[in-house]
Order: structure tokens, then sequence, then C-alpha cells
């Protein structure tokens, strides 16, 4: 009789292999979705997959082929005493949309009403990956059993096709790579069928601003113009719809209207766009702005070329390219304190010491830019450090929340207590917005520094103390340089989707959740992989 000895380690291998072959039949006999085998918690989360209801009354269109890349990550929910009470906040804005506004787009929670601009319930497929990410089982359930049972995407109306890219067909597809659910892939790509029209009925590369959902009719109601962001900001989104289903039609359109702005080019300003771009596709002449209508467009360059792998050599470029512009032409110090910021030019092209909050992005991108090869000498994270700071600045007001715009003494004093910066009344409203945290959220992440934790921290004390409104939600705020404050009667949905979902990720004890190598953000805060 021949007796065969095993050690541990072989024994521990066969075993590796035999649960590799058992997963490998269950799939291949059908007898288990990827999702469920890869991420054994979403059970505990969803039940059976949605492609298992066979037997029910429930018709989706089936994509041509349904397939994550990696298994769905495992949130373990908050680990220290800010991130709970961040989740509470959160809880507190969904349990308010939930009793006055539910399926429909936001919450105005003063009146306890809502409004509906999409028709899509936008809150809620906004809001989902944050609610994924906080571990928050039963919200996420309510969530994905809307989407799946009552989510129409081609309600008769028409839509900013930036818009509903970034917020609903973005959430649709973070969800998607956090749980593995089907219906929201199908219902991705149902949207993604209807959102193309803007780019068929057009004459040129460029996008159609608006389409109808229903009939598939696209416009551009402004005298026919585009912003920059709003064709340059679709990328990410369709070519992950792409990835999924295997039909590339969504990235060769989407990609397409990158492609055009590339080769047109923006000489006269060193790789800087204006932002209105007409149905021809070519530049109207307009300001230069890192701000509203423009943002997202160099935000894109860098996070289009990290979703490829770095393959797209042309897109890097222009990245750096446009900051050494920014840097030229827009980089400037305020006095008397040389507080450094990002202004504009005027379509006079005379420089405009203005900057938006939306500005505090460009942290973001500078900060990859860095992580990955492009930051020579440390320009890049030293300018990244700056707008955070400036970003900061914005927050040093009687309500501690920030304004929507902030302006910059330029005039050479030798006074040193006069004032660096101002805000003027009618910029003087805070919509709760994510660009300063989001700034904070990268900087921490490469920096380790913990002022950008007490920064957040108290942005978000701030938010408690002066938007919280007691029946549930948080409302948007007219003047945050009045202590007596007037409310504006709107929770917008990013405030879930974006600034309590950075908070939570900036407050984190494991600063490897979403790690930035593996996924990258879209402008909304939806969290797509970054594929091979």
């Amino acid at each position: 009789m021949v007796r065969i000895k095993i050690n541990r380690k072989t024994l521990f291998i066969l075993f590796i292999a035999y649960m590799q072959l058992l997963v490998f039949l269950a799939l291949y006999l059908n007898l288990a979705g990827p999702a469920e085998l890869l991420n054994p918690r979403r059970q505990k989360f969803f039940g059976t997959n949605s492609a298992n209801r066979q037997n029910s009354n429930e018709t989706y269109g089936t994509p041509k082929a349904t397939k994550l890349k990696r298994a769905p990550p495992v949130f373990q929910g908050p680990t220290n005493e800010r991130q709970k009470a961040i989740v509470r906040a959160f809880q507190h804005a969904w349990s308010g949309y939930k009793k006055y506004a539910w399926g429909h787009d936001e919450l105005r929670p003063v009146s306890k009403r809502f409004d509906d601009s999409f028709g899509l319930g936008l809150t809620i497929i906004d809001s989902l990956d944050t609610a994924i990410i906080m571990g928050l089982e039963e919200e996420t359930r309510d969530g994905v059993e809307w989407i799946r049972e009552n989510l129409n995407v081609s309600p008769a109306r028409s839509v900013n096709v930036f818009e509903t890219t970034i917020r609903v067909l973005g959430g649709l597809l973070s969800g998607y790579h956090l749980t593995g659910e089907e219906a929201l892939l199908e219902k991705a790509t149902q949207l993604g069928d209807n959102l193309i029209k803007a780019f068929t009925k057009s004459s040129s590369l460029i996008p159609k601003s608006d389409v109808n959902l229903d009939n598939g009719n696209a416009c551009s109601p402004n005298r026919d113009l585009s912003s920059l962001a709003e064709a340059t900001t679709l990328q990410l989104e369709f070519r992950d719809l792409t990835a999924l289903t295997g039909d590339q039609k969504y990235e060769d359109v989407a990609f397409g209207a990158s492609e055009h702005v590339h080769n047109v080019g923006c000489k006269k300003m060193d790789g800087l766009c204006p932002f209105y771009i007409d149905g021809k596709g070519e530049f109207k002449k307009s300001s230069i702005t890192l701000g509203a209508r423009a943002d997202s467009y160099y935000e894109y360059l860098i996070k289009q070329w990290l979703q490829t792998k770095k393959s797209i050599d042309w897109l890097r470029d222009d990245f750096i390219q446009s900051i050494a512009a920014m840097k030229k032409h827009l980089y400037r110090q305020s006095q008397p304190n040389s507080i450094w910021f990002l202004g504009e030019i005027t379509e006079l092209a005379q420089f405009y010491p203005k900057m938006d909050h939306l500005v505090c992005f460009l942290s973001g991108s500078l900060v990859l830019s860095h992580l990955n090869g492009l930051d020579h000498d440390n320009e890049h994270l030293e300018m990244a450090k700056n707008i955070g700071n400036v970003c900061h600045k914005m927050y040093e007001n009687p309500t501690g929340l920030g304004p929507e715009i902030i302006h910059f003494n330029m005039e050479d004093s030798s006074d040193m207590t006069q004032a660096d910066t101002y805000v003027k009344n009618l910029d003087a409203h805070s919509l709760l917005r994510p660009e300063a945290i989001e700034a904070w959220f990268y900087l921490y992440r490469v920096t380790k520094d913990k002022k950008y934790q007490e920064w957040g921290w108290k942005a978000f004390e701030s938010i408690e103390k002066y938007a919280k409104v007691e029946t549930g939600g948080y409302s948007s705020i007219d003047n945050v340089l009045r202590k007596k404050i007037k409310r504006r009667d709107k929770m917008e949905s990013f405030f879930l989707a974006e600034t309590l979902k950075y908070l939570y990720l900036l407050m984190a004890d494991d600063q490897e959740i979403l790690p930035l190598d593996r996924w990258v953000l879209n402008t909304e805060a939806h969290p797509l992989p970054i594929y091979n």
C-alpha cells in the first residue's frame, strides 16, 4: 500500500484549486450570477439577482454582454465617530426625501414638496452608490428596488444630456459595479440608447445639449450652442457602457466629441478653450474659465487617460498643456497676502480676479497627475495644495459655508490689514457644493495631512448647524455672510451623491477604500473602474 504525504501548503493549494473549479462550474452551468459568487454579502443586500426572476412578469432589455470586470467591493461601513455622524446626515437627507419626494427628482425640504426637472427619480439614482459605500443596506435595497420596479428612462420630456449622463447614467453604472445588480445595467443601457440620439441628431461631432428621452428629438436651445463641458464630460460614462455591453457605439460617439475638440485645438490660449461651441462644432468667442460650462473638460482629459489605462497619449498631453496654460494665464496671487487663486479671461482678453467654487475640482485632477508620474518637480502637487488653501479661504465667513463665487483684491497695497478676498451678495448663496471637500479628499489621500480632515469636518459642522431641516433633508442657503439664514428650499441631489460621499471618504480610517489606481470618480463622484 502506497501512502502519499501531503503537507499543509500543498493541501491549501489543492483547496484553492477545488474552489476555483466550483466557481467555474457554477458560472458555466448558469447556477449563479458572477456577482453572487464574487461578493456573497450581496445576497444580504438584495436576495436573488434580477436576472434569475425568469418566472415573474418583469421584462427587461438584455444587453449583449453583461459581465463585471471584477468583484464588487465589500464596504464595512463607518469606523469612527465622524464617519458615523456623516452617515446619520445621509440618512436624515434620505428619510426626508423618502417621506416627501420619493420617486421624484429632488426634495424641497422646507415646503416638504419636490421638483421634477428630469422625471427620473434623480436623488435615488444619484445617491445610491453613496448608500452602498456607507454600508447602508436598507437604503440600498429600497433604491435598487425602486429602480428595478419603477424607473422609466423614457419620460416624455427634454433633459440636459450632460446632467443626465453624469448623474443618472453614471449613478446606474457605478451602482452596477458596486453590486452586480443586473437591473441597473439594463436601465443604464436603455438610457444610453435614449441619450445617444443627441449625437445622431447633430450635424457635427458635438452633441446637441438637450434630448427628449421619449421621442428622441434633440436640440441646443441656447442659440444652437453647447458648452465645452456639456460636450466633453460624457466620455467616462459612455465608454464604461461600451465596456459592459460590448457595443462600441456608445464610446465611439462620445469620444468623437473629445477628438473633435482636440483636433480643432485651442491654440490662441495655449490649450485653454472658450466655453461655447456651436452646432457646426466651431468655438464661439467667450470667456476663458475653469468654472461653470468649462470645468469638467479639463477634469475628463486626465480621467479618460486613466480610465483607458494610460493608452491614449494625446489626452495626457492636452492635460499637461492645459495646466501649463492655466499657470501662465490664470494663476495669480491676491494682495496683500499673496493667496494663490485661478481667475478668468474675459471676452475682451482681460484678466478677471474671480473664482467659482466649482474650480476647486482642479486640486483633485492635479493630485491624480502627481500620483501618475506627470508632475515634474512637484509643481502640480504644490498647485493643488494652493487651490485647496484658497478653497478653504472661501469657508472663512460667518456661517462657515462655501459661497458660489469669490473675488480677489489685486491692487498693490502696503496695508496688510486689507482683505484679500470678498464675496458679492449675488454670489453669496451656498448650494452645499462638493468641490472644496473633493479637493481636500484628494489632498489628504496624497499628503496624509490631517488639516484637510479638520477643514472638512468644520464644513460638515456648519452644514449641520445652518442647512439641516429638522423635518428631513438639508437646504441650500441664500447668503453665507449672514448667520440669520434664509433657506432656498432645495436639496440638490449632488449633496448626497458628492458632498456627503467625499466627506465620508475623507474621514475614513482606511484610505484604501476605492483606491485611485483602480477606480476613477466621474464628475458627480460616481466610481467607475479603470480597465486593463
